[in-house]
């Protein structure tokens, strides 16, 4: 094999492992909803409630879960509200609004999230935030 032959065959190669990986099934889109589509069984860790109260002081967002008591979780600046593909900030949301969101444990303990989903509005939400 001469030394075209060898590179030929290495370039095919690395092209090959290339566009293998970049087949998998973990690949990242950009915009794409971090949390998973709701399915039938509650997924573990999620939390779907209504909003009551958003305290941008805080931040925390009060909410009233399906089931159970009230409850609090906090948030960070960073916490995105995401709506029919797009991203909002949490300060969007309205008393009255349904999310879901998947819950974590800050360094206290106190129940936090990083992404929220809104699956209803409490009115035109989106025209509104536009």
């Amino acid at each position: 094999m001469n030394l075209i032959d060898r590179v030929v065959s290495g370039l095919t190669l690395a092209l090959a492992l290339t566009a293998s990986a970049g087949c998998s099934g973990n690949t990242a889109l950009l915009g794409r909803d971090t949390l998973p589509a709701r399915a039938t069984q509650p997924v573990p860790d999620e939390l779907v409630a209504t909003v009551e109260r958003v305290n941008t002081a805080s931040s925390e967002i009060s909410l009233r879960p399906i089931s159970g008591p009230s409850r609090v979780v906090t948030y960070s600046a960073e916490t995105r509200v995401m709506f029919r593909g797009r991203e909002y900030p949490v300060s969007r949301l309205e008393s009255g609004d349904v999310v879901a969101m998947q819950m974590e444990t800050d360094s206290r303990g106190n129940p936090h999230t990083h992404v929220i989903r809104l699956e209803k509005t409490a009115g035109d939400w989106a025209r509104r935030n536009n």
